[in-house]
């Protein structure tokens, strides 16, 4: 985990290793598929699970790993390090990806 700006959030957050992501991505996938069984697992109810009580198990996990409380799950599935790119030379905000050809946040142009 490594505190980062995140260009959604508009803060910096905590920032998912792979090993983390991994973890979380299971959860999320799991959510999606809702199904009974991850339902049971998690002791979600099996009628009107709303789309908050499929997630919560990624929301808890995340919480768990950063002690940061995000309560949207699409939110957390781009807290992950390695889809950002590098921090930029004038303001140090990461660059929204590895191929960026300048910095979205002070339009610095990115040098090759």
């Amino acid at each position: 985990m490594k505190m980062m700006w995140c260009w959604r959030c508009k803060m910096e957050v905590p920032m998912l290793d792979e090993d983390e992501f991994k973890v979380i991505s299971d959860l999320y996938s799991g959510g999606i598929k809702a199904t009974k069984e991850f339902r049971q697992k998690y002791d979600l109810p099996l009628e009107n699970c709303s789309i908050n009580e499929r997630f919560r198990p990624l929301c808890e996990k995340y919480e768990e790993l950063t002690e940061f409380i995000e309560t949207n799950h699409n939110a957390i599935i781009h807290h992950r390090i390695s889809i950002y790119g590098e921090p930029c030379e004038s303001c140090g905000k990461p660059l929204r990806t590895s191929q960026a050809s300048f910095c979205a946040a002070c339009g610095k142009i990115v040098e090759e």
